[in-house]
């Protein structure tokens, strides 16, 4: 289990019903692949729908939707490729990534960051996550941190 730090100003605030998950930019010195980038926020997205099903998604770029809107984005600081034999070979996670990043969630409107986290993960790349997966992670802050909330 991990502690969740809210910054001043977010306490009180209800939980959104929009969430924006924006590509997660690698920092200068990881290598972290563009196919990867655009799995991930997938991965998060996929993930924010199951634990929240009425939740709206949006992608960068996506127009308001007239409500506050949650902000997760985050920079990679850490990128082990998996093993590509054992994947294939044993699945179940076996061979995954691993990823660290600092994530950061924040109000879209106001750009005021609720809360941030160093958070680490195993990551498939292929949306197969397992139970540790980064996607899984992010998604459980929000809903310990009350980020979030179904309609």
């Amino acid at each position: 289990m991990f502690a969740i730090a809210l910054l001043p100003g977010a306490a009180g605030r209800a939980p959104y019903a929009a969430v924006e998950v924006d590509p997660f930019a690698p920092a200068p010195h990881v290598t972290f692949p563009a196919d990867y980038q655009s799995a991930l926020v997938d991965d998060i997205a996929r993930e924010l729908s199951v634990e929240f099903p009425t939740v709206l998604i949006l992608r960068q770029g996506d127009p308001s939707p007239g409500q506050p809107v949650l902000r997760i984005s985050g920079t990679v600081v850490e990128f082990k490729p998996g093993d590509r034999t054992k994947k294939l070979l044993l699945g179940f996670g076996a061979g995954a990534a691993v990823v660290r990043a600092q994530v950061s969630f924040s109000d879209a409107g106001e750009g005021k960051t609720l809360a941030a986290r160093h958070l680490q993960g195993a990551w498939s790349g292929d949306s197969q996550g397992t139970s540790d997966s980064l996607s899984k992670r992010i998604v459980k802050m929000c809903n310990t941190a009350h980020l979030v909330g179904s309609n």
